[in-house]
């Protein structure tokens, strides 16, 4: 599964995708990049509430992936993400379920690893 998605891919969504729905906000966001998002406008958009509306733009703008203008959140035309973004929402078209299990995959080896450093060997 991983193996179609590239490494440079991986490595951006191991460090920025943290679900599904946050890949589709960034997506959802760089499409529209000339509009200043609103939580209420991501909520409207992706039919949730505006708490996880708001936290996810938040989660963004943490990681510098989107900025705040003062009147909501933009998408910088200029990203130097651009590129991967532009082969990662091609790839999610046409690749969605091989995206989303890893997506989904990185919690879990992380709360396994987490795990795994506080089993005690039997001697």
């Amino acid at each position: 599964m991983s193996g179609e998605i590239p490494d440079d891919i991986r490595e951006f969504i191991r460090r920025y995708i943290s679900s599904v729905s946050l890949l589709e906000v960034l997506l959802l966001m760089k499409r529209d990049s000339t509009k200043a998002w609103r939580a209420e406008d991501i909520s409207s958009e992706m039919r949730t509430n505006v708490s996880y509306a708001s936290s996810q733009l938040a989660e963004l703008a943490a990681a510098k992936l989107i900025v705040n203008n003062g009147e909501g959140y933009e998408f910088p035309a200029h990203s130097k993400q651009m590129d991967i973004l532009n082969r990662l929402e091609e790839l999610y078209a046409n690749r969605r379920s091989s995206v989303i299990g890893f997506i989904y995959s990185q919690p879990i080896d992380s709360i396994r690893d987490f795990a795994n450093a506080f089993k005690i060997k039997k001697d």
